[in-house]
Formats: structure tokens, sequence, C-alpha cells
């Protein structure tokens, strides 16, 4: 079998058990550079076994990729350990699978430093995501459900409100998330450092996601993830905000795969919002901010918003929340120089699904419907 055609049938398998669904061309097909990305991703030989996988959780053993491939098991062993190491599958003993999306996608920019097909990989990613609109089915898939959720601070929400389980960041880490911790660099701010585009350079760092469970697990395995207690990941996520960096997870009430955080120039999720035609990106939290009587209008929580959900009442010269653009993420409230900016209860019936795998079942029927 041909190189080619290898490469073809591994975008196949992604576009038919992804959720996501693989990134397509205006007709349909599939967008010649996520076959270019692919390239990238595997060499021929390495394309002629990985071939023979299917998506993550589907593992596969070096057995049957042996048979099926007609290779000597000592060759498929090599080829998909050595393959396992370098990110581009996924492997539980001598069981192997290819990567979700957001890991494929996104493999090239985890690792700091720039190396060989970094810069190509984040052209080829402007590409097919960003200039042919896949960031559509990445951030609400087809029928526009979100696939991730704001999550924010406790300090930013009033304090009697009501706040349900697994709503803002402290609860979510410490009583819904995977006991295994890791931070791994941010994809997003790294492409656009690589591609010398990173317009939030002299305000954010490239900072980390805090991945979770089998996600923190195989970021560590590769040397990229640093292993945190839960009580560092709280701290890290409240620096990080500090900043103004957006938090948020996936739109899952349960958490075991990773926390992002999240600026408004570079961040595959919020991009949706400021800066293309996706408004429902993201999930908004139940909360929105609101001034209270000792707001005199300053504007320094409308400079911080990234979303523009904030301006001066110029009768009233208190902010006014613009609750369309608003996603609740509290960033806001923290540069109050007041402290009289609190989040407060805002019902958007917005419910985030179960478990994450509920959330991958809908997100594959609706991209299929």
């Amino acid at each position: 079998m041909e190189a080619l055609t290898a490469y073809a049938r591994i975008a196949q398998k992604i576009d038919e058990q992804e959720p996501h669904t693989a990134p397509k061309a205006a007709d349909g097909s599939i967008h010649d550079a996520f076959i270019s990305h692919l390239k990238l991703v595997y060499s021929p030989e390495e394309a002629e076994i990985v071939q023979h996988l299917d998506v993550l959780a589907a593992f596969t053993s070096a057995e049957d990729v042996a048979e099926a491939s007609g290779k000597s098991l000592e060759y498929v062993s090599g080829i998909l350990a050595d393959a396992h190491l370098r990110n581009s599958v996924m492997g539980l003993g001598n069981m192997y699978c290819l990567p979700p999306i957001p890991l494929l996608i996104n493999m090239h920019h985890f690792y700091p430093e720039t190396r060989e097909g970094d810069v190509e990989a984040a052209k080829l990613h402007e590409e097919y995501f960003v200039k042919s609109g896949f960031y559509k089915k990445y951030q609400t898939v087809k029928k526009g459900t979100p696939a991730g959720r704001v999550i924010p601070i406790a300090r930013a929400i009033e304090a009697d409100q009501k706040v349900l389980a697994a709503e803002e960041a402290h609860d979510y880490i410490l009583n819904h998330s995977a006991e295994q911790l890791a931070l791994v660099p941010c994809p997003c701010r790294t492409r656009t450092e690589k591609l010398g585009t990173r317009e939030c350079k002299d305000e954010f760092p490239i900072a980390a996601c805090i991945m979770m469970g089998a996600a923190a697990t195989h970021f560590e395995m590769l040397g990229l993830g640093k292993p945190v207690s839960k009580e560092q990941a709280i701290e890290y996520f409240d620096e990080m905000v500090e900043l103004g960096l957006v938090g948020h997870t996936l739109n899952a009430q349960l958490g075991d795969r990773l926390i992002c955080l999240c600026c408004g120039c570079c961040c595959s999720q919020t991009r949706g919002r400021t800066r293309w035609d996706n408004p429902d990106a993201l999930s908004p939290s139940n909360f929105a901010p609101q001034p209270g009587e000792d707001c005199i209008g300053c504007e320094t929580c409308a400079d911080r918003c990234i979303f523009g959900a904030l301006s001066l009442d110029e009768e009233t010269d208190q902010i006014r929340v613009d609750l369309d653009k608003c996603i609740g993420c509290g960033v806001c409230t923290l540069v109050c120089t007041q402290e009289t900016l609190k989040l407060h209860r805002h019902e958007r019936s917005s419910i985030a699904f179960e478990t994450p795998q509920k959330l991958d079942e809908a997100m594959a029927r609706e991209n299929r419907e």
C-alpha cells in the first residue's frame, strides 16, 4: 500500500471515529493541509503501520497491527513504541491508538522549543483550522453545542450567591478532577510564538494547561508535564487568572482531562468569540459581573475584559455589562479598585454534560447528523 493511501486512511479513520471529525475543504473532502499535517506527524514507514490503528480509546495490540500490516511483530512494536515516545500515538502497554484531534493538531506545539516541522505545522493549522473554519466544529460542533465551558474563580463570586458543584475552579479541581495533574505548555500561545505572531507576548507568559488523569500521565511520560498536587494546581490557576487569562474546561461536570487558561488573541476556544464568527464558542458560566453602589466608573475592569463585555454607562457613571458578550469568567472582578464588582448568579440554561464521555458522544452524533 502506497504511503499516500496510508495517510488518506488515517485521515478517514479520524473523520469517521473522532468526535470532532477531520478538517474539511469547501467541497467536503478531507483538507489537503490536514493530510500535509499528518505527513509531518508520521513518516511513510510509520503511516503504513499507524493506518491500522483506531482512534482513542479503541486500543489495538501490536500483535493485531502486525497481522494486519503483514510486518513482523518486532518491526511493528519498534515503530509504535517510537511513535508513542514522540507523542504521535497513544499507548498503554503493547496497546495503541490514534490520538484525539485536540492532541493531534496541537502536537508540535506542546514542545516549547522550535523543532523541525513546527513552523510548517503552525502554517498548516492556519489553513485548515482558521481559514477553512474547522474552529467551528472544534469549538461548538456542527449544531452549536459548545465543547468547552467557562470555569470562574471562587473569589470572583459574591459570597451570598448559590454555587453548584464543579461550577467554580477550586471545587472542580479539589473534588471533581482526577488525582493525577500536570502543567503542560499551552500549545496555542506556543504556536503563535513560533510563528512570530503572538500579540500578547508582552502581556502574558506562554503559561500552561492543567492536564488531568490519563492526559497528565501521558505528558509526564513524554517529559512535557510538570506533576502538581491539587493544591498547587489551584494556586497556579489563581496566579494565571490574576494576570488576566480566562479559565475554561470541557463542557462536562466531571473533570478528568484539562483546564485551559486562555488569552483572546491566540487560543483555539476564546478566539471564536474574540476574533471569529462563533459567538457560541465556550458555554458561559451561570454568573455575570455586577457592580456595587461603590463603583466609581474607573473602567479598569472594562480594560481587563477580552470580550468587550464591559463599558461605562454615561448616565450613571458606573459599569454596564453586555450579557450577550459576557461569559462570566470573573477575571474583570479581580482588578476592581473598589472591590465592588462581583459575579452574581445569572442563569443562562447552560447545563454541562455529566461526563466528558457523554460530551464526546453528543459531539460525534451532532457532527454526523
